[in-house]
C-alpha cells in the first residue's frame, strides 16, 4: 500500500471518529436539553434515569477520545486537541476532517455552557429545598438534622 491510499485510509478513519463523536455530542446536548426542561418544569423525579443516560454518553466519549489519541499517536502526533491541530494544519483546511472537528469544538462549547445553566438551576432547587427544610424545622421547633447520606445526626 502506498503513502497515499494509507494517507487516505487513516483520514477516513480519523473522519469516522469525529463523526461518531459529533452524534455523540449531538446526544449529549439533546439530555441536557431534556435535564434543563424537566428542572424547570421542577419535575424531579425522572432525573435519575436521564442522569444514567448522561453517564452512558460521557462513558462514550472517553472511549471515542480514546480512539482519536490512538489514531493521533499512530500518526506520531500528541493526544487531544494539540494533536488535532497538528494534524489539522498539516490537512486540506476544505477536509471533513477539519470541518468536523471545528463543529466537535463549538458543540462541545454549547454543552458546557447548557450544563453550567443546569448546575445554576439545581443550585437553586437545592436552595429552595434547604430553604423548606429550615422552614418546616423552625415551625416544628425541632432540631433534627440529616446528613448527606440521609441519617438523623
Amino acid at each position: 500500500m502506498n503513502n497515499m491510499q494509507t494517507s487516505t485510509l487513516n483520514q477516513d478513519s480519523l473522519e469516522h471518529i469525529l463523526q461518531l463523536e459529533l452524534d455523540n455530542i449531538r446526544l449529549f446536548l439533546e439530555l441536557l436539553e431534556q435535564e434543563r426542561n424537566l428542572l424547570a418544569a421542577g419535575n424531579l423525579d425522572d432525573l435519575p434515569s436521564l442522569v444514567a443516560d448522561k453517564d452512558r454518553v460521557i462513558d462514550q466519549f472517553s472511549r471515542l477520545d480514546a480512539r482519536r489519541s490512538h489514531f493521533l499517536n499512530m500518526a506520531g502526533l500528541p493526544d487531544g486537541a494539540k494533536g488535532m491541530r497538528a494534524w489539522t494544519s498539516a490537512d486540506d483546511a476544505e477536509s471533513t476532517a477539519v470541518r468536523d472537528w471545528e463543529e466537535l469544538l463549538n458543540l462541545a462549547e454549547l454543552a458546557k455552557q447548557l450544563n453550567q445553566s443546569n448546575a445554576a438551576i439545581t443550585a437553586n432547587w437545592l436552595q429552595y429545598t434547604r430553604q423548606t427544610l429550615n422552614a418546616l424545622h423552625g415551625a416544628t421547633g425541632s432540631t433534627i438534622l440529616y446528613n448527606t447520606k440521609g441519617q438523623v445526626t
